[in-house]
This record gives structure tokens, sequence and C-alpha cells, in this order.
């Protein structure tokens, strides 16, 4: 045996092992960082992994068999003893091995320690306050390309477990999902969602067994901080989905001193609910009449099959928030049937998840709309103080402030929203409404928030027609003109529009009489010529025609000429028989408001800016 460990010595078997094995081991941890970096396949770091363990005896054997001489390679055999170079190549070997050594020891350093090191303990309380990430969509790898709904809902948990961190800022869902496919630099998109990390991956899968890799980024400068492979089943998908937040957590908790425990979350154990689950939210963020009547099918399933789960409780109500805006209106005797659905799943899911603001804020919603204002105003409130940082939740909150004059409370709201998600159309829609009536603001406020709305949603209606009601509002035509062009060119009016649009800017251009005339002969625009002629009675008119078939809450009672008529008593009326001067007995008067005795107000006319 003496022998045999003296020749393995003499041949440097033992100093071949050693740094092979190094190497290897060194070749495999870059293979594993390429790997996920550059989306090679799955059998990449397989192939190199099997090629190393395979080239490991071989080796050996070359090793044994051959030595390096002055003339060249020679087998061992044939080298007399007094020609043999065997202990300068050991030397040499020796201090191959050292180098090896010290790069391995120098990976594990970067690798490892500088990132948790990078900023000392005297600044890591200050760069708390600035610990941010944006989770973008996981990539869906699959053979046929068929599980996007998949890998999106494992980057949407993964927010949502992250995005109850105390001082961890996380973008919001949309904005990060804006990215989706667009293979943009990662410091472009830290800087478009205000981040300085983004968290990224791949899901591959394949039948029951799935491939997820996640690496988080340092936005600024694009370096690696961690990166993690998962071979699991899908079965095991909420502790996979666990171990990402909870690495990514703990790398940003150590380097950037944020103080993170981890918490319980809501899961169902049914794994084809949690399917049907994911499936439905990709519906309902697409929109849609039939994405939205899918979705509730989805989702009425997935409550059948797990009663006590609560996401899918949030998600029903969230779809029937909306359902209606996607139905004809000859439905609308089954509206107060889907919003007694609507309530009644916010309901449960508040039951089950208190510590849901969403599921409050849907409470709100639904309550508002049987204008059972104080309660709703509760529940909103109570999603807030949930819920600090769902811009969802905020801009909610935010057009109902609307909807009641509460301009400055709802301003205030929509420019977080916007701050945590500022991708989202609808949320600088919601910020321009605000801005329209707030005494610090006004018209070209609004114009520029409902302008980055139709940029970043150019099919989204409301942005266009709220311009062309604050337009109107001003008597800006040649403005008013072009944004009607935009309207016609995205098709969110159709071609038939055109030619009472073109009657309507003629009759404009012409004066008042004409004007007049036109609205007596056709009721398309009598709305804006009321404000265009500040006609107080034409718009009351119309208003309560509104009022009285309006099966919606949006309650048009703030904005344009209204806030003219504020004090007029058939206004004044129409507050009190929507039970409004209730709640603004109980919260207070918004702006401009004020209470005359105990069952009484009065309101100021607001300026038009």
């Amino acid at each position: 045996m003496n022998r045999l460990i003296g020749e393995l010595l003499r041949r440097h078997v033992l100093r071949v092992a050693a740094a092979y094995l190094i190497t290897g081991w060194l070749i495999m941890q870059i293979v594993s960082v390429m790997t996920p970096a550059l989306n090679l396949p799955d059998w990449v770091d397989g192939f190199f992994a099997v090629l190393l363990i395979a080239g490991f005896p071989l080796a050996l054997l070359l090793a044994w068999a051959f030595e390096m001489t002055p003339e060249g390679v020679k087998l061992t055999a044939a080298v007399p003893d007094g020609e043999s170079i065997a202990p300068n190549t050991g030397r040499k070997l020796d201090f191959a091995i050292v180098a090896a050594l010290a790069v391995m020891i120098a990976f594990i350093a970067w690798q490892q320690l500088a990132p948790r090191d990078a900023a000392p303990a005297s600044t890591a309380a200050a760069n708390a306050a600035d610990a941010s990430v944006a989770v973008l969509p996981f990539i869906d790898l699959s053979a046929a390309g068929d599980q996007e709904y998949f890998s999106d809902g494992i980057s949407e948990e993964i927010l949502n477990v992250l995005v109850r961190i105390p001082g961890l800022g996380v973008a919001g869902r949309t904005s990060s999902f804006a990215f989706k496919g667009r293979n943009e630099d990662l410091r472009e998109i830290g800087e478009a969602l205000g981040v300085n990390h983004v968290l990224e991956g791949s899901v591959r899968r394949s039948g029951s067994r799935l491939r997820i890799t996640a690496q988080l980024i340092r936005s600024s400068d694009g370096f690696h901080i961690w990166s993690e492979t998962y071979d699991r089943e899908i079965a095991d998908i909420f502790d996979i989905q666990d171990e990402i937040a909870g690495a990514v957590a703990g790398e940003l908790a150590i380097s950037l001193g944020i103080d993170w425990q981890p918490q319980a979350h809501d899961r169902t154990s049914d794994i084809e609910a949690y399917e049907l689950y994911l499936q439905a939210r990709q519906l309902y963020f697409r929109r849609g009449q039939r994405n939205i009547e899918t979705a509730a099918l989805l989702l009425h399933e997935v409550v059948a099959r797990d009663p006590d789960y609560a996401p899918g409780w949030i998600a029903l109500a969230g779809v029937y928030s909306v359902y209606e805006s996607y139905q004809p209106r000859a439905a609308v005797d089954d509206f107060p049937y889907w919003r007694r659905i609507g309530l009644a799943a916010a309901q449960r899911a508040a039951a089950l998840d208190p510590r849901s603001g969403e599921a409050q804020a849907y409470i709100g919603v639904f309550l508002t709309l049987r204008h059972d204002w104080v309660a709703s105003y509760q529940a909103f409130d109570r999603a807030v103080e949930l819920e600090p940082q769902n811009a969802a939740v905020l801009d909610i909150f935010a057009q109902n402030l609307i909807d009641t004059g509460y301009f400055v409370d709802a301003r205030e709201l929509a420019v977080r929203a916007v701050t945590l998600d500022p991708l989202v159309p609808i949320y600088h829609n919601t910020l321009g409404w605000a801005s329209m009536e707030h005494p610090d603001y006004g018209g070209d406020t609004a114009l520029e928030e409902f302008r980055l709305a139709r940029a970043l949603g150019p099919d989204l209606p409301f942005s266009y027609n709220n311009a062309v009601r604050a337009l109107f509002s001003r008597g800006r035509r040649e403005e008013t003109g072009q944004v009607f062009e935009d309207i016609l060119r995205q098709g969110i009016y159709p071609e038939a529009a055109r030619e009472p649009i073109d009657r309507l800017m003629e009759a404009w251009a012409a004066g008042d009489t004409a004007l007049r005339a036109l609205a007596e002969d056709s009721t398309f625009w009598r709305s804006g010529i009321a404000d265009l002629l500040e006609d107080m009675e034409m718009a009351l008119d119309i208003a309560e025609a509104n009022w009285s078939t309006e099966p919606r809450s949006s309650l048009a009672l703030f904005l344009g000429l209204e806030a003219n008529y504020r004090n007029h008593p058939r206004w004044r009326q129409h507050i009190r028989d929507l039970g409004l001067l209730e709640l603004w007995q109980v919260r207070g008067f918004p702006e401009g408001c004020q209470a005359l005795g105990t069952d009484d107000f009065q309101c100021e006319a607001l300026p038009i800016r």
C-alpha cells in the first residue's frame, strides 16, 4: 500500500486530482451563473457536469501513464529514472493548485461576501431607505410555450411576499410587467421604475416537473447579487416561491439593513385550484368582456374547490368590481345581482384574511354602489391602513374620493399610486381627474396627466374623454380638435362619430348661436355644449337625466361646469337624495363646502383654471 501511495505521489496523480477537482468546481460555478443569465437551455449545466465527471478518471489515468519530459509527453514506463523531471513538474502543479485555490477563495468572496459587506454598518441604516426592487415577469421557457400564466403567477406571488416587507420598496405589478418581452437594459428598467434592484428569472415546466431560475441584480451596474436554480415538483411551488422571496429579502436585509422576518401567507393545498386562479388573474389583467367572463367562471370553480382560499375570493371580488363595465347596457337589470356576488366575495375574503387591504377596498366599492357612504369609507380607510403601499388600493380610494368631492385627499393618494406604479395609465388618469378641481392645480396639470395616460395606454378611453371634458370647460377648441383626431385614429370612437364631431367643431367656431342650435338639434354633445355656453340650467337638465338613469356610481357631481352650480337648489337636493350629506357630516365637508346648521350645507363655485 505504501508503495502504491508513493508511486501515486511520484507520478503526481494526487496533485492532478486536486487541481482537477478545484478547477472543475470553478467551471461549474461559472456555468451555474451564466446559464440563467443567458437563458441557456436546461441541459447546458448538466452537460458540463457530466463532461467533468467523465473527464476525472481520464485525467487520473493520463497522469499515471504519462510524464512530461524535455522532449515532450512520454509513457512513464519509458522514462529512465535518471532523466525524469517529475520533481520540477510537481512543483509546477503545486503552484497551479495554490493559484486555483486562490481563485476559488476569491470567487466565494465575490459571490457571497462582497454583496453583503458592500455597505458598511454605519451606512446600512441610511441605505435602508433606498432599498427597492422590481420583480420582472419570469420568462416561460416551457417547450410548448403555454405556461405564461404560470410564470406570470409565480412572479406575482413573489412580489406579493416582498411587498409586505417593511422598509422595502417594491415596484407595482403593472409597471414591472410592462417590460415583459422587451429585453431592455436593466439599468434603464431600474431608472424607469425607480428601483435599485431587479429580480428576474425563468420557468420551464415539463409535466409535473419545474425548473425555476431566479437572480437578483443591482440595477445601477448589473452586478449579480444572488442567483439560484430550483428543480422541483409542482407540488412544491409554494415552497419555491417562499424560498426565492426569502432569499431576496435576506440578501437585501443584510446589505441594506432591512429588518425582515418571514411571515405566513395564504396558501391552497389544491394545486389545480391554484392553477385556475393564476389563469383567471391573467385574464382579469387583460380585460375585455370575454376575458372577464371567463375569469369569473374560473374563480367560481377555485372557491368551490377551496372555500378557505382568500386570494381566490379577493380575485373574484375584483372581477365583479369591473364586471358590469364590460357588459352591454341592456344587461342593467343584472347589475344588482353581480354587485351582491362581488360584495359577498369581498366580505368572505376579509373574513379569511383580515390583513387584506384589497378585500376592504372592494367592500368599499360595492358599498358605494349601494350609496352606503359612511360604511364604504370606513372600509376604504381600513384598506389604506392595511396596505399603504398597494397602488391599486390607493387608486380605488382616490377615484371614490373624487366622486364625493374630496379632491385634495384624492390627489394625495393618486400621487402615491403613480409613484409606486408609474407606468399604469389608469393611475395617471385618476391623478389628472383629481387635479382638475384641486385648489392648487387645475387644467394644465390635469391635461398633462391625461396625456401621459394616453401615451401609456393608447386604448384607454377614460383619458381621452376626460381630456375632452377638461378642454371643453376651458374653451380650448384647437386642442379639443387634436384630441378628437387621436380618438378617431385609435378607434376609441367609431368612424361614424366623425360627422357629429365635425358638426360640433364647426358650430364651436361659428359661435354661441350655432352651438345652441346644435344642442337643440342633437343630444350628442349637449353636455359639452352646456359647458361651452356656461348654461347652468341646460347642464342641470342633462345631469338630472344621468342621475336618474346611470346604473353606475360615477356621480359626475363636481367636474367641469358642475363645479359652478354647487350651490344650486337642484344640485343640493340631489346631494341629500344620494345620502352624501351624512358622509360629509361624519367625515368632514369637502373643500369649498361647509355645514349650515345641523341639516343643511352650502358650497362655493370653484373657478375653472
